[in-house]
């Protein structure tokens, strides 16, 4: 069955894929104490902040127009004039990171004379950009293999790098972070090899398509900083309101309640492309065909929730550094936070495939107060703790009004097991309004 087929090599190679941070956590939980694991999670939280301010999150626009552009030169002039669009931010953040380095490092809690890796993650979050538009674009065009190569490849590279700089050259924190930014420039080199061979890159730039990416991308640019701040930003604040040692607790059983997050991005691998294909036919039975799936997909998530749940007090006995034994009641709030999410990464599909992303740039307005507000409320009335609350109710709340959004825009059959007799034919339903209209409302 070409589901469970695409599925399983989504959910596998994910899972294997985040082994960089999950599977070289016991190894390097004996290497690298607390407040250096903090120090790598506020570099991690800089480049994941940096990546939709340099893409302007402008190559989603790929996935989307892929089912529409029919040329293959078209879409070879889309593809390649999107990859230009984030050269000049990334200038512009190399250039504040040169000059504002110490300033920038001491608000990060990253000791100022290591400030020259702010510079480094401007470099990091590039490469990232370019590498990630490849690999969805394996996703959209339903490539499993060619996915599961890149990560896997990138995988081993990383892996034996972080070995090689930790233990061997004695690098400590830095060792992982250097293993990141190499493994990035050779993936930078393999995803550019690939698109010249798969004939998407020309020097047929066009302005319109240029215009239409970021114009498609500055809407998202909030949803994907909202994402930020639910994700990363609590590091921030317990570096800031209790330690950076806590920070590093709390971000190894983040790690491990993320998980959850590998399954639910796998899902939303395969969903996305599964549920673009049948809206363009807009039948009844097509959109039955999203509800069943989208019911049986949550299911697994259950499942999985519940694995995460009861099997992470065994990975903290049997695997971590005594030093971590703490971080243990992080794991259900973050796995529980990452269900909610997945339920989101669904019901946001219909919403990108109309071009309706002003919807997800408010939305994202209210998830950074709220976050912002869960987060430096409930860390000073729970403790750390706190931060996987504030997670987990972030996620509940952007899951339910994306789901009411989205079948606004676009009604799909949820209850159809209880209509016994009116099935709309196989064909019936009203069609969704015409993305060309009214774009951006």
């Amino acid at each position: 069955m070409k589901f469970a087929k695409h599925l399983s090599i989504y959910t596998i190679v994910g899972f294997l894929g985040a082994g960089v941070n999950f599977f070289l956590l016991p190894y390097l939980s004996h290497f690298i104490h607390p407040g250096e694991y903090g120090i790598l999670a506020m570099v991690n939280s800089y480049v994941t902040i940096l990546i939709p301010l340099i893409g302007l999150t402008a190559a989603g626009i790929i996935s989307v127009d892929y089912f529409r552009i029919k040329d293959k030169k078209e879409f070879a002039s889309l593809f390649s004039s999107v990859q230009v669009i984030p050269l000049l931010p990334a200038l512009f953040f190399l250039i504040i990171a040169l000059f504002f380095g110490d300033r920038l490092a001491i608000v990060l809690e990253i000791p100022p004379e290591k400030s020259y890796w702010l510079s480094i993650s401007v470099v990091i979050a590039l490469l990232t950009i370019y590498s990630d538009t490849m690999i969805a674009f394996a996703v959209t065009e339903q490539r499993p293999a060619e996915y599961a190569a890149f990560n896997l490849g990138k995988l081993a590279v990383e892996v034996l790098l972080t070995i090689w700089f930790v233990t061997g050259l004695k690098l400590n924190w830095e060792g992982r972070l250097l293993s990141w930014l190499l493994a990035n420039i050779v993936f930078f080199i393999v995803s550019f090899i690939y698109c010249y061979k798969r004939r998407l890159l020309t020097t047929r730039i066009s302005r319109t398509h240029i215009i239409a990416a970021i114009s498609f991308g500055l809407p998202l640019i909030l949803h994907t900083l909202g994402k930020f701040v639910v994700n990363q930003s609590d590091r921030i604040f317990i570096a800031k309101m209790v330690s950076i040692d806590e920070a590093g607790i709390y971000n190894v059983g983040y790690q491990i309640g993320i998980v959850m997050l590998i399954l639910v991005t796998a899902i939303g691998n395969f969903m996305y492309p599964y549920i673009s294909e049948r809206l363009v036919d807009d039948t009844y039975r097509r959109k039955k065909q999203i509800v069943v799936m989208s019911y049986i997909v949550t299911g697994i998530s259950v499942i999985a929730l519940l694995v995460a749940t009861f099997g992470a007090p065994l990975f903290f006995e049997y695997f971590l550094d005594k030093s971590y034994q703490s971080a243990a009641p992080y794991v259900f709030w973050v796995a529980f936070g990452y269900f909610f999410w997945g339920i989101y990464l669904i019901c946001s599909a219909p919403i990108f495939f109309t071009k309706r992303t002003r919807f997800l740039a408010w939305l994202a307005i209210l998830n950074i107060l709220l976050n912002a507000g869960m987060n430096y409320i409930f860390i000073q009335h729970f403790g750390a703790i706190g931060a996987a609350y504030a997670t987990c109710a972030s996620f509940f709340v952007i899951a339910v009004l994306t789901f009411l959004e989205s079948n606004r825009r676009v009604p799909l059959p949820w209850l159809f097991f209880l209509n016994k007799h009116g099935h709309q034919n196989n064909d019936g339903g009203a069609p969704f309004q015409s993305p060309d209209v009214d774009q951006n409302q």
